[in-house]
């Protein structure tokens, strides 16, 4: 095996399509250069908050150029943000610090970009407050979505299913296993990196608040009751 099919074996799946075919691409390889250096990820997940608090500073003036270098740095943090998983699995280093320092940057960058980006559109539209509404209503769902992904369901014990539920739970599992090529499917991390490079690429910003509060929002409701539907089931 190759060394970079070994890293890419690393990845977490199953991903978001845009993770999956946009930014692991260049996270693996960014993993190969890396492999022999004394970097840690550690120091790969602090370098990533680096970026994108640099990046959130050219959000937060407003004006075009800055937004797009910064969104630039916004979207290469990501890829450093997938880099520090990979390493630390491909050279076995985990530790307990590791995982909170993950968890508490990508909080803190959430937080950044969506303030950032709500300040420095409204210091050129300053009768659109509202906006600062929306901003807030997706930092909660972006939150509470988070959290869901954080809690592990152990399967509900059932009795043996009939012949029709059991072929109810294939079908289950077949759309599960398709639902990985549907755009935005669980509104994961990736998806909402992808949907902040498009919309911020168009400069629709107020449209991109608009559309993370609502599909949030959908997702806070979707995917607890999917996990309800596997409990209840005993899928795992």
């Amino acid at each position: 095996m190759s060394e970079l099919k070994r890293i890419d074996s690393c990845a977490k799946r199953p991903i978001d399509i845009w993770t999956n075919y946009i930014f692991y691409p260049l996270s693996i390889r960014l993993v190969y250069l890396l492999r022999n250096t004394a970097v840690t990820p550690n120091q790969i997940t602090l370098f990533s908050l680096f970026l994108c608090l640099l990046g959130c500073a050219g959000f937060s003036t407003g004006i075009r150029g800055d937004v797009l270098i910064g969104l630039v740095l916004i979207e290469i943090s990501y890829v450093f943000d997938c880099a520090d998983g990979q390493l630390a699995r491909y050279r076995q280093q985990f530790s307990a610090i590791g995982g909170w320092l993950d968890q508490v940057a990508d909080r803190i960058k959430e937080f950044a970009i969506y303030f950032s980006l709500a300040y420095g559109y409204t210091r050129w539209h300053p009768n659109q407050t509202g906006v600062w509404a929306w901003a807030m209503v997706s930092l909660f769902a972006l939150y509470l979505l988070e959290y869901y992904g954080q809690i592990r369901f152990k399967p509900r014990e059932v009795a043996p299913a009939s012949s029709e539920a059991g072929q109810g739970d294939s079908t289950f599992r077949r759309a599960q296993r398709w639902r990985s090529f549907i755009p935005f499917r669980g509104f994961i991390i990736g998806e909402q990196y992808f949907a902040l490079l498009v919309f911020v690429a168009f400069n629709a910003i107020a449209a991109f608040f608009h559309f993370v509060a609502i599909l949030g929002l959908v997702m806070c409701a979707y995917r607890p009751a999917v996990q309800l539907y596997k409990w209840s089931r005993g899928i795992a």
